[in-house]
């Protein structure tokens, strides 16, 4: 055996041995000349999405089994691959023809051929990280579109590769004089209008990846005076997410009124005269931003048979319990009151799509059995709520509506009783 025949039997079994090779990976492999787009090899995988062996494949035109999002990809790859640029990734997922709902990822290498240029393409299967990104992109517009729309101040802090806003929501310019481009520009700048606490709590979430529980921000306004922002935080997405509410006028408001007996001694709750105070101010704000207010009146139906049985104390365990639940169930920026022996009212801003979701919430909390002294208390509520989009904005018909709901909950559930 010459030496040529020889040489040409190494070249062949180093053929096969790759051929075997690519064919155990589960990446889709074919080869095929630029001139003319014909396949000159490709791997068992890529021929099995098309339900043929590779012999089948070699020889027809590559563009035959391509979608027409994937030959959009391979134009856009032509145009790139060269000598100078051999190896080109495509940054775009490409869905699959014969098996819908797959996307694949393919990287082309430019090599010359005994006929001509040709191109190496190596195909990987991406769709569960594609879906996911689709998924991620639709969850982030969705919350794109509610941030924009918020009267609160949404935004977001990316920590790399320096500190910087990557979003914050038109309301900054209502609440804060400075329009979100402010901000986008220079994180710096909203250091430099908070105060020594605001910036510390700010760095200190960002460097230690804390997050901020309905922490006041005290913040300069483009005006001089100061805004004070209930703010509270998350981490998300390698950086800091927060919502922050103006609450100036409402912290005004309970610092000036500190010093006058309007808490219940029983619970620490704001009493009626504070309720009052505090339902004033939040119609007068609510009504200057266009933005809804309600009330919920809870009346715990059971205390009176609390007390008949086991005596006044029992009867303020139980207060004092429930006083503590109904908290527990609130966002921060709401107000919990005591306005009589066996009423509670809340002050919030509605953003649940219906009111159902919060009765079943505070119902939730106030229903699980209260231990004193080795007894079980029971103590249900009955519920009622009304908000400004029904009563207007007059502290008496809000809170005569919610009361009125209260009792129509109260009267359904005497007649439904067992007798």
């Amino acid at each position: 055996m010459d030496t040529r025949t020889t040489s040409l039997i190494e070249h062949t079994a180093r053929e096969w041995d790759a051929a075997a090779m690519l064919d155990a990976l589960p990446e889709l492999v074919n080869r095929w000349r630029i001139g003319d787009l014909t396949i000159r090899y490709c791997n068992a995988a890529w021929a099995a999405q098309y339900d043929i062996s590779p012999a089948e494949a070699v020889g027809r035109h590559v563009e035959d089994f391509l979608s027409e999002h994937e030959l959009e990809g391979l134009r856009a790859q032509l145009a790139l691959l060269g000598p100078d640029t051999p190896v080109v990734a495509d940054s775009v997922a490409r869905a699959a023809r014969q098996q819908g709902g797959r996307w694949i990822q393919w990287v082309d290498r430019y090599i010359v051929g005994p006929d001509g240029p040709e191109v190496l393409s190596v195909g990987r299967d991406v769709t569960d990280q594609h879906v996911a990104e689709m998924r991620l992109a639709e969850s982030e517009a969705r919350f794109r579109d509610l941030a924009d729309h918020s009267t609160d101040i949404v935004w977001h802090v990316a920590a790399s590769p320096e500190p910087h806003f990557d979003y914050v929501s038109p309301s900054v310019e209502r609440i804060l004089g400075y329009p979100a481009s402010f901000f986008l520009g220079d994180f710096r700048r909203v250091l430099d209008i908070l105060d020594d606490a605001g910036r510390a709590a700010i760095r200190g979430a960002l460097s230690e990846g804390r997050t901020l529980d309905a922490f006041d921000f005290h913040v300069r306004h483009a005006d001089g005076s100061v805004v004070i922002c209930e703010t509270r935080t998350s981490i998300v997405h390698a950086g800091l997410q927060g919502l922050s509410r103006d609450v100036t006028e409402l912290r005004q408001l309970q610092e000036g009124l500190a010093v006058l007996a309007l808490r219940d001694p029983l619970t620490g709750l704001a009493n009626r005269r504070l309720f009052d105070e505090l339902l004033d101010a939040e119609l007068a704000r609510t009504q200057r931003n266009g933005t809804p207010l309600a009330v919920a009146y809870i009346d715990l139906d059971g205390l009176k048979d609390v007390n008949d049985t086991h005596g006044h104390d029992a009867g303020d365990v139980v207060i004092r319990e429930s006083a503590r639940r109904l908290l527990a169930a609130v966002r921060g920026a709401d107000v919990v009151a005591r306005i009589g022996g066996d009423e509670f009212v809340i002050i919030y801003e509605p953003t649940e799509p219906d009111e159902a979701g919060l009765i079943d919430r505070l119902e939730a909390h106030l229903a699980a059995p209260i231990r004193w002294a080795d007894v079980s208390l029971a103590c249900s509520a009955s519920i009622g709520i009304a908000d400004t989009r029904v009563t207007g904005y007059r502290a008496d018909r809000l809170l005569a509506t919610a009361d009125a709901a209260m009792y129509q909950v109260k009267r359904a559930r005497r007649r439904t009783a067992p007798r």
